[in-house]
Order: structure tokens, then C-alpha cells, then sequence
């Protein structure tokens, strides 16, 4: 497990998202499973190195939650924002995963997949989606999916020709139409406030600009959900006086670290994916920026 220090008013004194070069690494710790308990065991032990976080900044999960809930319930707690990107997959997931051309549609772009490679068309075939946390991802199937459609036209097609190879390997894919264009009028409005608000950070102001992006979202559901979210977020900031200046919501530096730690062969990535536990980001003041040099933690510590 790994523990980063992002300074909350990164967006105030930072024009762009946060990355690796604005985060403080303040703990790093191994163990054979991570629980509630032992997450909030190793940030109670950063905490009276370094002193306590204004907030945290986490995904979903259920181990991080409450290990939140056992720092508040010792007075250590600070507030818990919930990171954008998960949030959006988990709208996303409740409002499709139930769609009747769901499980088609993944199955046929398997088999598109297989009849693609190896083949002179290799170069249309679809991105690779990790099975989990899928729908983190899976914006970019369905993208590709209504682009390779975009490539056969109505209309014969000459034999022998490419367009009729490429209409031979698309199995099922044309009967998805319906399923493509409804998850990408609810999605595309999702990634334009996505890379608003993570570049600028939530604030009453990018709320504000989120709105008129959300209302073009078709499912109520998810277009409920997200307001909800923002609502609930901006509640935060103005609890931390950050509602002005912008909030940080995303926990992405903590992907892009693991992301960096695969490329120097720590493992292949759905070994890295299944092993590396979910990360809480803490926010605090600048003056983490020290805790790298004041927080050691022993070798033989490590090894126990």
C-alpha cells in the first residue's frame, strides 16, 4: 500500500490536473491482505509522524470506507471525498449491466477481436478492457465499436474487397447499433465534465459549467446520480474553503503511479491489477512536502 500527500489547494495555486510531480509519497507498506483495520492501523501510524489530512480522497471501496470511519471514530478522521472516475463507473455499471445487448455486445467484440488479428484489417482490431473495473474503461470499446461500424457504409460490397472482409469479421456487432448509440449519448456528455473538473478541480464554477453537460445525459439515473454527487462534493468544499478556488477529485496520480510501476516490470498488468490494493490519496497542507524526510519506516518492519 501507498500513501500520497496532495496539497488540497493544488487547484488554487496549479493551472492543470494534479499529477506525480505534485504528490509527496508519505508511506509505503506491504502486507498479505489489506483490511479496514490495517489501512486505518497505517495511516494512524502516518498520522502521528505528519499530522492529520485535512480530507481523504478514495474510491469506493468498502476497506478504505471504513477505515475512514475508524480514524473519525478516534478523532482522527478528516473528511472522505469520492474520487469522480469511480463514482461515473458505478452509475454507468448499475444503468447497463442489466441492458439486454450487453453481454452481445462483449462477446461479439471478442470475436471481432480473434477474426481481426492476424489479418491484413489487424489494425481495426479493439482495445484491450481489463475485466475489472470495467467500466472504468469501457467507453473506449464502445468507441471503437462505433467507429469500425463508421467503416461499412450501406450498401454492396465489391467481392474480395476490404470492406467485404471487414464486414465478414464483424459478427453480431451492426445488431448493437441500438446499445453503442445509447451508451455513448450518456457517456460522452460524462468525459467532457470529467476532464473539466479534474483539470480544474471542483468548484461552485465548474460546477456550474458541469450542469448544461449533465442535462444532456438521457438516463435519469446516472444523470440524477451525478448531480448528486456534485452536490454532495461541493458541500465538502465549502467545508474545507475550497468551494472557490477548486477541489481536488480525482485520485488518478495514484493509477499513474502504479502505471509507472508496471512499465519497470513489477508484473504483467492483470497480475498488477489483481494484487495492488486500492489507494487512498490524502490531502493536506503544503507542509507535507517534509514527510517524506520525517516518516521512515524500518526494514525490518517491511519484512514483518
Amino acid at each position: 500500500m501507498t500513501v500520497l500527500a496532495l496539497d488540497a489547494r493544488h487547484d488554487a495555486c496549479n493551472a492543470g490536473a494534479p499529477s506525480l510531480q505534485h504528490v509527496s509519497c508519505v508511506a509505503v507498506s506491504v502486507a498479505d491482505t489489506w483490511t479496514g483495520e490495517s489501512i486505518a492501523a497505517l495511516l494512524q501510524r502516518v498520522i502521528a509522524t505528519i499530522g492529520r489530512p485535512v480530507a481523504y480522497l478514495k474510491d469506493g471501496g468498502t476497506d478504505l470506507g471504513k477505515a475512514v470511519r475508524l480514524l473519525q471514530e478516534k478523532g482522527l478522521g478528516g473528511v472522505s471525498i469520492d474520487d469522480l472516475s469511480h463514482v461515473v463507473a458505478n452509475l454507468v455499471k448499475h444503468a447497463y449491466r442489466a441492458h439486454p445487448m450487453f453481454d452481445v455486445f462483449l462477446s461479439t467484440c471478442g470475436k471481432v477481436s480473434s477474426m481481426l488479428k492476424q489479418s491484413v484489417l489487424a489494425c481495426l482490431a479493439p482495445p484491450k478492457v481489463s475485466t475489472k473495473a470495467r467500466f472504468m474503461n469501457l467507453h473506449r470499446l464502445v468507441k471503437w465499436a462505433a467507429r469500425v461500424l463508421q467503416q461499412s457504409p450501406r450498401g454492396r460490397a465489391a467481392n474480395g474487397s476490404l470492406l467485404q472482409k471487414l464486414r465478414e469479421r464483424l459478427d453480431r456487432l451492426p445488431q448493437c447499433r441500438a446499445f453503442i448509440n445509447a451508451f455513448l449519448q450518456d457517456v460522452e456528455p460524462i468525459l467532457e465534465c470529467q476532464a473539466l473538473l479534474k483539470t480544474k478541480g471542483l468548484s461552485q464554477d465548474s460546477a456550474n459549467e458541469c450542469r448544461p453537460m449533465i442535462e444532456r445525459i438521457p438516463t435519469p439515473s446516472i444523470r440524477r446520480g451525478l448531480t448528486d454527487w456534485i452536490e454532495k462534493q461541493l458541500a465538502i468544499a465549502s467545508l474545507l474553503g475550497l468551494c472557490e478556488t477548486g477541489m481536488p477529485i480525482s485520485s488518478d496520480t495514484i493509477e499513474s503511479l502504479f502505471g509507472v510501476a508496471k512499465t519497470h516490470g513489477t508484473g504483467e498488468i492483470k497480475d498488477a491489477n489483481r494484487i495492488a490494493p486500492r489507494i487512498p490519496v490524502l490531502c493536506g497542507p503544503l507542509t507535507w512536502q517534509d514527510a517524506e524526510n520525517s516518516l521512515q519506516i524500518s526494514v525490518d518492519e517491511q519484512r514483518a
